[in-house]
């Protein structure tokens, strides 16, 4: 029955996660207390249907529209959403808020836009906004780095419609209008800077039994000037409409046959069209006054379900389809690879094997050749130096790696969304947080088995490795961030935060790994190392691993190249990531991959008599990182970054990336090729 409970705690867990309502947190401790009283004779089932009580509205309730960040994929620097002092109210609301949203400092809001359920409205007014010089600079500067408004209606973020291009050949070419996160505040256009100041909320609502379910939230922004304050223009005639599809580069074009006539000859088509209407239509510019800000809701009745609501949101028509053909082709690839160093090193450490036991079976009258990696024997399993450095690196390593499986479990069980980007970090970072007993356990296994004693230096080293590199990637970038004068920038109370988790929950959790590791005994080697060490002999200088290393990871990094694309679009484009499946296999080949190849590098060094494998294998493991770091400049070019800042952080935030991929790669390798140097020597007699 303890699994019931168990379970019961994790579901309980689950919901409070993905609806953050405090009074599921004492449902569920008073659930957890009535089931550690259990009775033979019943079982007491919870019933969940309140918990989705909150998601259901009445005709009469009001859905507040909340508000959070102004950001840029050009600036990579976000603002408040009330940084312009635009339409602020008196008083500022919040909502609950998830540990990332304290600790990032990219808060929410609620604004003054307040909608009545399945009611549609037209032309209410916000606010009037009286704009001084100084304000419309900051709105200008804003505007030219293409940064995006972000609203959230019961817990759905907004999108808006693009118009999008897609040239086939110079014949065929179509037109769609695609789903895109987040609302541009404005657009320029002939040199002057216009301002979208109509909103229209598009949301979709499921009636049931009188009761209504928001299952989509979508915004178009307009730009129009209004004849006075409180008088809208009639946008279903006004032909700002269509101008407003094509404004702020809202037209992609996707030219899959590469010509660049062909691209022109389309654009000066649509330039004709957009000159036809402009007679018709005039835009609010961004000038020294009074602007009015207005909107309009539009209820849409829909037959979607609830649990499908963010399913607009995996399936983002605006950027590039991914290359379905090419993924599984790597992957295949991949897997070929894999198997192929397998079998040859597996023929080749089957065919010395029995040449040695074969020679070891003829009796004491046969001179017996150990040749190769069996003359090393008494010296393989020497422990290497810095062990402390070592171990620390491969129970971290290892810990992050038991963090990203146990991430893609929640996400394919559905616990955690890619879409709702916050509440995975949420998620994650308290996974990370306990997993500390990992880190511990391992690193003290690793250190002990190599005949270390001090095992509470090891157990600080271990404890302070990972948190210290990332509070310290935290602090700068946060730093910065200040400078910029953004919301995000650094607060005391956020380090003061991180530095009591780390010091009060993350390293006693280490130690309590350690404690367990300690009451296990040590693994017991197979062969015995001597006092002195033997000399290691030549071998050749393209085995020396300041050679290697630079082009030998380069292999297992091809194996994860386009899926690290479309992570690092994900990451800095603001999309959404929802590939696990094709991600979870190339993590698993790359990880195959990256330990057969330092199997097999430290197995050709045992040949030549190199007995000092530990690092070898953990630096040849950890060197796809390297390629990924290398990526990461080209991918810096094409994202076009110019502020200064934002390049710091960018680098900054990759640099922290690199070296959790090196740990990662590398302690699995380092393990993986422990475990092959453990089973060759075990299955040979040695006196």
């Amino acid at each position: 029955m303890k699994f019931i409970h168990r379970i019961s705690i994790l579901l309980y867990l689950f919901f409070y996660i993905n609806t953050q309502d405090s009074s599921i947190i004492s449902k569920s401790f008073e659930y957890i207390k009535n089931i550690t009283k259990f009775n033979r004779n019943s079982i007491k089932i919870p019933n969940f249907k309140d918990i989705y009580e909150k998601y259901f509205y009445n005709k009469t309730d009001i859905l507040k529209i909340a508000v959070k960040n102004l950001y840029s994929y050009k600036n990579q620097i976000p603002y408040d959403y009330h940084y312009l002092n635009l339409c602020k109210p008196k008083k500022i609301l919040r909502p609950k808020e998830g540990i990332t949203e304290l600790i990032t400092g990219q808060r929410m809001s609620y604004s003054n836009y307040f909608i009545f359920m399945n009611q549609n409205e037209t032309c209410n007014l916000v606010c009037v906004k009286n704009f001084t010089n100084e304000e419309i600079e900051k709105y200008q500067w804003l505007i030219h780095r293409k940064y995006a408004a972000t609203y959230y209606l019961d817990k759905l973020p907004s999108g808006h419609l693009r118009n999008t291009i897609n040239i086939k050949t110079e014949k065929d070419y179509s037109e769609s209008i695609n789903y895109f996160f987040g609302i541009p505040i404005g657009f320029k256009r002939s040199n002057k800077y216009y301002i979208y100041n109509h909103l229209v909320f598009y949301i979709e609502i499921n009636e049931q039994n009188n009761k209504y379910q928001v299952v989509n939230f979508y915004i178009t922004p307009y730009s129009a000037k209004q004849s006075s304050e409180y008088e809208c223009i009639n946008y279903e005639k006004n032909s700002s409409i269509y101008l407003s599809e094509f404004s702020n580069n809202s037209t992609e074009i996707i030219n899959n046959n590469n010509s660049t006539d062909l691209q022109n000859r389309i654009f000066n088509v649509l330039e004709d069209d957009i000159k036809r209407y402009h007679q018709e239509a005039e835009f609010q510019e961004l000038e020294p006054g009074n602007i009015s800000f207005t909107y309009d809701v539009i209820f849409i009745k829909s037959n979607k379900s609830f649990t499908s609501r963010y399913d607009n949101y995996l399936s983002f028509k605006g950027r590039r389809k991914y290359h379905w053909g090419s993924l599984i082709i790597s992957n295949i690839l991949s897997l070929i690879l894999t198997l192929i160093i397998f079998f040859i090193l597996s023929r080749t450490v089957k065919r010395d094997l029995d040449k040695y036991n074969s020679n070891v079976a003829l009796g004491d009258n046969v001179i017996i050749d150990e040749f190769g990696w069996k003359q090393i024997a008494s010296d393989v399993f020497r422990p290497p130096i810095h062990q402390k450095t070592l171990s620390a690196f491969i129970g971290t390593g290892f810990e992050i790696f038991c963090l990203i499986m146990v991430s893609l479990i929640l996400y394919f069980i559905g616990i955690i969304k890619p879409e709702i980007r916050l509440k995975m970090v949420d998620t994650i970072f308290i996974c990370f947080i306990l997993f500390g007993v990992i880190s511990g356990y391992v690193s003290t296994l690793i250190y002990r088995n190599n005949g270390g004693r001090d095992w509470v230096k090891n157990s600080l080293v271990t404890a302070m490795l990972c948190p210290i590199i990332s509070l310290f990637v935290f602090g700068l970038v946060k730093l910065l961030l200040t400078f910029e004068r953004s919301n995000a920038g650094l607060k005391i109370s956020q380090m003061a935060f991180l530095v009591s988790i780390w010091l009060f929950v993350s390293s006693p959790l280490v130690f309590v790994g350690t404690l367990l590791a300690l009451m296990r005994n040590n693994i017991k080697y197979p062969c015995k190392v001597n006092a002195l060490p033997t000399t290691i002999g030549e071998k050749p200088w393209y085995l020396h691993l300041q050679y290697i290393s630079w082009f030998i990871g380069i292999i297992p990094f091809f194996t994860f190249f386009l899926e690290l694309g479309y992570l690092m679009r994900s990451l800095w484009s603001f999309q959404v990531y929802y590939l696990a499946s094709f991600f979870s296999l190339s993590l698993f080949f790359s990880i195959i991959l990256t330990s057969e190849i330092s199997i097999v590098y430290v197995f050709i060094n045992l040949c030549y008599g190199d007995h000092k494998w530990w690092w070898k294998s953990f630096f040849v493991s950890a060197s796809p990182a390297l390629y990924v770091f290398i990526y990461s400049i080209i991918y810096f070019f094409h994202l076009g970054l110019t502020r200064f800042s934002a390049i710091v952080i960018y680098f900054l935030i990759m640099i922290l990336i690199s070296i959790i991929i090196a740990l990662v790669l590398g302690s699995l390798g380092t393990l993986l090729t422990f475990r092959f140097v453990f089973y060759i020597y075990s299955k040979i007699k040695v006196d």
